[in-house]
């Protein structure tokens, strides 16, 4: 046997294993029921490279270093098998071959269609070591393993080339009409077919080759349309070209988008000029996008950060559900161009990243923290935030702050939005600190700068394509945007990310020009945005300004258009300045420490270890929770009365309407950090507790008679902070809230 046979043979086994002839078979079968099916015929060939070489070394060699000549035999083995099994179609069904039947109708009621379920191989052993088609047309044809290439085009020969079963009505299908584009996958565990950076790309490539990439998304351009197939007939009137689909011309990836449109066609069979069809003409769309190369895709936006991109073509579904930000790793067609221009890329299979499965056990620190803390509901996480962070500012300082951000860790997804919060304070600088060291514990980091966009934005390229390039939300794709000072934010700037939160959407800022190309363009938001403000730093205030109670400092624009739309706001002072000044002085101890140590490459251990609290966070948002009862009426009701007592006919509430989503996130971040699949009082109690000690930051007073503590005090036992002590205080806490509960929604409480 030659290699042409032996490769077709590998190609038959291939695809009556993977089922791909079965799903031929039922294609076809659909097609034959459509009253005027399509010209062309797409199947799709789904290739596994590593399964494929147990099947043949040398076909799976070919499918990726010369991938249009494996497709070309993928080709002609599925054009046969389609001829084939049109022709058993035809057998089963004896109305659709009724003289003076109109090929526009669908089959008729006495149409009987071939069933489905009947297992239909071409690849089937017999004794005597022969492969056995299906009988066609009175036909026994026998595919003999040694000799395969010649016995398909045997098979094709018998079929007659005349008006019965070449014509439209017959829906035997041409070569020309068949496509089979490869979809490759199962290259990854592969070094030398992975592209890396730009000088894996090869100057000097000779022919297509397959690749894969993996990256993300930094921009996408609009899509543009291009021509997937067109026909062509002859102008001979009495050729066989008129009568049949000879001339159909499929767009092929590796080849030029020119090739599908002949300038000067001629007919293969007289020689006569054709012209195109033009209602068979189908048209496609594609899209490029630019796609980050680094390994390591962490910390994206840093300053002095340097990576590079490349241009990927996406075409028809594959551009479909594509964002900015979004991780993918994809199968591409690596194809030749005149030098010094480099390999063009297109995609052949595109698949989102398979995020890691979390571990299945816990750090050590953390499994004896969570057997410890077992018999308390709150205990854990309340020590987990006591101990975060203890090398950015001591334990106990900052507290609140610390388990808002802890919480927002736990809530980071590659589906939704993350938990956005707000630090106010004076003192930035050390905020700023906390934001950034604790936004490297996520999926992924994105800190803003000033000289990047913070949603999107919309620009014309060199090449002539509008572009949508991700700004810092968009980029930080399931994980933490660290957008920094948002006191020092331009109005204009403050106003789109406000939208952008409030709504869950980035809306595209277009320019005037494009407009009307780009200007209802949007994308979901999904990461969690955190931020500082610094009220002192506010516009200037004018009389009609109001005060704040709690810190007697303008706000500025914080009064509702900031604070309304971040889920979590912690305010980081009191009014009497005690609490901060305490937790100062244990600030600048700890640094006075560290920078008098003789060895400080030789620092304490910390608290928490890095590298198993991002373990430990790995298996928190790998947890999944269900919502109990009790925990809904908690939220439900707290929400309801807040927002009746704290609101009036002419200003309304001063609790916005997505609190109550707020309250949701919170309490399943906090069931998520005690391992906990479902939520239960305890959360909603503690996300209820957050909640109010902001509202009473912001306004001055509690309707629970919660007191605002920032910082813990120092000088206090950890019983009374996080241990026995705190229990009976939040279980008190959970009581009164449910009397208040029920004092202010007991009218509506049968349907809560």
């Amino acid at each position: 046997m030659n290699s042409g046979d032996s490769l077709c043979v590998a190609a038959l086994r291939w695809l009556d294993e993977s089922g791909g002839l079965n799903s031929l078979r039922s294609a076809l079968v659909a097609r034959a029921a459509r009253p005027k099916p399509p010209k062309v015929h797409s199947n799709p060939v789904y290739i596994n490279v590593m399964h494929l070489r147990q099947v043949s070394e040398e076909l799976a060699e070919l499918v990726v270093c010369h991938p249009m000549e494996a497709q070309r035999v993928f080709h002609h083995v599925l054009h046969v098998a389609s001829v084939a099994t049109m022709l058993q179609i035809k057998t089963e069904v004896p109305g659709d071959n009724m003289e003076g039947s109109d090929d526009q109708c669908a089959p008729g009621p006495m149409t009987k269609l071939p069933d489905l379920g009947t297992h239909m191989s071409f690849y089937a052993e017999n004794k005597n070591g022969k492969i056995q088609l299906d009988n066609t047309v009175d036909l026994e044809i026998t595919v003999d393993k040694m000799d395969l290439n010649l016995t398909l085009q045997s098979l094709a020969s018998n079929f007659p080339i005349d008006t019965s079963l070449t014509s439209e009505s017959s829906g035997i299908l041409t070569p020309a009409q068949i496509y089979a584009p490869l979809r490759v996958c199962g290259m990854s565990g592969v070094q030398e077919w992975m592209i890396n950076s730009v000088k894996d790309l090869p100057l000097q490539l000779q022919e297509p080759r397959l690749a894969v990439v993996f990256g993300r998304l930094l921009s996408i351009s609009l899509p543009s349309s291009y021509t997937k197939w067109a026909r062509y007939v002859c102008s001979h009137p009495g050729c066989v070209g008129t009568a049949r689909d000879l001339h159909v011309r499929v767009f092929v990836v590796g080849r030029p988008e020119a090739d599908t449109i002949h300038d000067h066609p001629i007919c293969r069979v007289c020689n006569s000029a054709l012209v195109e069809d033009p209602s068979s003409r189908e048209l496609g769309e594609k899209v490029f996008v630019m796609m980050d190369l680094r390994p390591n895709m962490k910390g994206l936006g840093e300053a002095h950060t340097q990576f590079q991109t490349i241009k990927l073509v996406l075409r028809d579904e594959m551009k479909e559900g594509l964002e900015p930000g979004q991780s993918l790793e994809a199968t591409v067609m690596v194809s030749p161009r005149n030098f010094p221009q480099l390999p063009s890329l297109e995609s052949i299979l595109v698949y989102p990243l398979v995020p890691l499965r979390p571990p299945s056990s816990l750090p050590p620190v953390f499994r004896r923290l969570v057997d410890d803390r077992a018999s308390s509901p709150w205990s854990l996480v309340l020590t987990l935030a006591y101990m975060f962070a203890a090398s950015v500012t001591p334990a106990g300082t900052f507290h609140t702050l610390k388990l808002a951000l802890l919480l927002s860790l736990a809530s980071c997804s590659s589906h939704k939005a993350g938990l956005a919060v707000l630090g106010v304070g004076s003192n930035t600088t050390l905020l700023l600190r906390l934001l950034w060291w604790s936004a490297h514990l996520a999926p992924q980091t994105v800190i803003h700068s000033s000289l990047d966009a913070a949603t999107a934005s919309c620009f014309k390229g060199r090449d002539g394509l509008t572009w949508v390039q991700a700004g810092s939300l968009l980029r930080a794709h399931g994980g933490v945007c660290v957008l920094g000072e948002f006191s020092k934010f331009k109005k204009e700037l403050r106003q789109s990310v406000c939208r952008a939160l409030e709504s869950g959407r980035v809306q595209v800022e277009c320019p005037t020009h494009l407009r009307k190309t780009a200007s209802s363009l949007t994308y979901p938001l999904r990461a969690a945005a955190w931020a500082c403000y610094d009220p002192s730093m506010a516009r200037t205030p004018t009389v009609m300004d109001p005060d704040d109670n709690f810190l007697h400092v303008p706000l500025g624009d914080l009064t509702k258009s900031i604070t309304d739309v971040f889920g979590l706001v912690v305010y980081t002072e009191t009014p009497g300045g005690e609490c901060e000044k305490e937790a100062e002085n244990v600030v600048t101890l700890q640094t006075l420490l560290e920078a008098t140590k003789h060895q400080p490459s030789e620092s304490s251990h910390p608290l928490l270890p890095t590298d198993q609290l991002s373990q430990y966070l790995n298996v928190v948002r790998g947890v999944r929770v269900k919502f109990g009862a009790n925990a809904e009426k908690l939220i439900r009701g707290y929400y309801v009365a807040t927002r009746r007592l704290r609101g009036d006919c002419v200003q309304g509430s001063t609790v916005p309407i997505t609190a109550i989503h707020t309250l949701a996130q919170v309490a399943a971040s906090h069931a998520r950090l005690a391992l906990r699949t479902t939520v239960e009082g305890w959360d909603a109690a503690t996300a209820v507790l957050l909640c109010e000690e902001a509202l009473a930051a912001h306004t001055g007073y509690s309707l629970l008679h919660v007191t605002p503590a920032p910082h813990l005090p120092h000088n206090t036992d950890l019983h009374t902070l996080v241990g026995r002590k705190n229990d009976e205080r939040m279980a008190n806490f959970q009581r009164s809230l449910e009397i208040f509960i029920d004092t202010h929604t007991g009218d509506i409480v049968s349907g809560m």
